[in-house]
């Protein structure tokens, strides 16, 4: 091979691994999550161990809600189905014992989950009304 064709191969495979690692790892669909600005009109505590939420079904009136995922043991998160809360996510467990977040809420119902792998097939399951 000439040298100016290593060159060129040794080029392309340097684009190649810039444009890989571009990439990143993680999901690259998912948008950050923007608290809502202004006080939560209530607080929901969901309490998180192995597997379960505490309460798993849960009422509340539209608006800005706190929740707040308490761990009881594990390492468990709190995401939403259906890209209703694009973003959304608690996490609990080794040195951080509670996680909150600000969410405004429409009227319908969210389903909420752990999604660590096997929890949400577990039972790491619940369901947030909103009316």
């Amino acid at each position: 091979m000439r040298p100016a064709s290593r060159r060129l191969v040794a080029a392309v495979a340097a684009i190649v691994l810039f444009v890989a690692g571009c990439g990143g790892g993680g999901d690259s669909g998912s948008v950050p999550y923007k608290e809502p600005s202004g006080p939560a009109a209530r607080t929901v505590k969901i309490d998180a161990g192995n597997f379960y939420f505490d309460p798993d079904t849960i009422t509340v009136k539209p608006g800005i809600a706190e929740l707040d995922l308490v761990l009881d043991e594990g390492n468990h998160t709190l995401v939403f189905d259906d890209d209703k809360v694009p973003g959304f996510q608690l996490e609990v467990g080794g040195d951080t014992k509670t996680a909150a977040k600000k969410v405004d809420l429409k009227p319908g119902t969210y389903t909420f989950y752990c999604d660590i792998l096997g929890h949400r097939q577990q039972g790491m399951e619940g369901t947030l009304t909103v009316k």
